[in-house]
């Protein structure tokens, strides 16, 4: 892809040329909101590789909300199977082609917590949030499958294997992330951190009970903070 002022350039048939795909794509759903606060989305129905499935219903999502710069995020169905993102955070694009990011729109992936760095010991249910991304890239090419590309009978789960005081046996809980958000968030909002539990590092094993799932994983275990008293960053 080249952007060039509000016109986008996309190699349509894949083949490495951006001189034989027709015209450049233009803006559509403009939401203009003054002082240089705008909104559109770059729309194209399918990338057509000679051969092999097409990748379908790009989208391209430009915005500026009172920012320095403009943000970036895009949708694709790859294989017109497969919907991902990509974008969102981080540098999109490079003033220079060979600098360019590549974003690669397939596995493996690694699972990655979201909302938080860390799971804070206090009562009440907590929220626990996972995505999982292909991290083999620059940040702003980071991507992920939409919480569409899975089934809803394929149900994400995490058994967590939770820090204790030495010399006791370390508890175990599993629990289903039943819930989806924003575009590629799975998670339950009905974790609670178990009496006994002491502050230390928390080994979370990711599985998809049944399969289901399109990628295969770096890693099915990711290693968590457990703190005493944390703030939550969002990601």
């Amino acid at each position: 892809m080249v952007e060039d002022g509000d016109r986008l350039f996309v190699d349509k048939n894949a083949n490495g040329d951006l001189t034989d795909d027709g015209p450049p794509i233009e803006p559509s759903d403009v939401r203009d909101q003054g002082n240089g606060q705008r909104d559109f989305n770059y729309v194209l129905d399918a990338i057509a590789p000679a051969e092999g499935p097409s990748h379908t219903k790009f989208d391209l999502r430009r915005w500026n909300y009172g920012e320095k710069v403009d943000s970036y995020g895009l949708s694709i169905t790859v294989d017109d199977r497969i919907p991902m993102y990509s974008g969102w955070f981080g540098t999109f694009w490079s003033s220079k082609p060979e600098a360019a990011p590549v974003i690669p729109f397939s596995g493996p992936l690694t699972p990655k917590l979201l909302r938080s760095k860390e799971i804070t010991l206090s009562p009440g249910a907590k929220r626990f949030s996972l995505a999982f991304m292909n991290l083999e890239t620059d940040e702003g090419a980071v991507s992920r499958p939409s919480i569409e590309a899975l089934d809803r009978s394929v149900v994400p789960q995490v058994q967590i294997t939770w820090p204790a005081a030495d010399g006791n046996t370390p508890q175990t809980t599993t629990h289903d992330l039943i819930e989806r958000c924003c575009y590629w968030e799975f998670s339950t909002s009905d974790l609670h951190v178990p009496s006994g539990v002491e502050p230390g590092t928390a080994r979370v094993r990711v599985t998809f009970p049944g399969g289901g799932f399109p990628f295969t994983l770096t890693t099915s275990v990711i290693e968590v903070p457990v703190v005493l008293k944390g703030k939550a960053t969002d990601e």
